[in-house]
């Protein structure tokens, strides 16, 4: 797969340049925003259960542990607890899913700009030492043409004049 016409320029250079540090600051944004995100909720589950914690041993309600506020107590710990666990599994799949593998393209896309960098200066090098070799042998070649074309009308004009008699205006008279 090649680069269009308009990408082979200096400008479209600068142009794919420009995109690949767009897409980097987005995908450095989304890794930063979900590492923020395994961050609170690993905090929020921890002070759920922390919460559930403080109330484990139950209250020493009035009304007795059979009671219907006992058990709607027991019940909104027990489900604060379970709260905490849900959470915290989703901040570590969250970690080791989506926000890992964001990592790795980034570090894939990173390789990708240095390695497109490297070759586009690479490939500016290689034709600038073209460009100046075929001058180079342009010139060379120039002279060399040069020089023969001038040898004949050398040889000519020293054949022709000493060929050729020469006669002054007393000898005619």
């Amino acid at each position: 797969m090649g680069f269009s016409s308009e990408l082979c320029s200096p400008q479209g250079h600068g142009a794919v340049q420009q995109m690949q540090e767009a897409e980097l600051r987005l995908l450095e944004g989304m890794r930063k925003w979900m590492a923020q995100r395994v961050k609170s909720d690993r905090e929020y589950a921890g002070l759920l259960h922390h919460m559930s914690l403080q109330d484990s041993g139950g209250q020493s309600w009035s009304s007795g542990p059979d009671s219907p506020v006992s058990q709607s107590w027991a019940e909104i710990t027990s489900q604060t607890e379970n709260l905490s666990r849900v959470l915290r599994q989703h901040a570590e799949d969250l970690n080791s899913g989506p926000l890992s593998k964001l990592s790795v393209l980034i570090r894939e896309r990173q390789h990708l700009r240095k390695t497109y960098n490297e070759q586009w200066q690479q490939l500016q090098q290689e034709l600038t030492k073209t460009h100046s070799q075929d001058i180079e042998k342009l010139k060379t070649q120039y002279r060399t043409l040069t020089r023969i074309e001038t040898r004949p009308k050398t040889s000519m004009s020293g054949a022709c004049g000493s060929s050729l008699p020469t006669t002054t205006a007393t000898s005619w008279v």
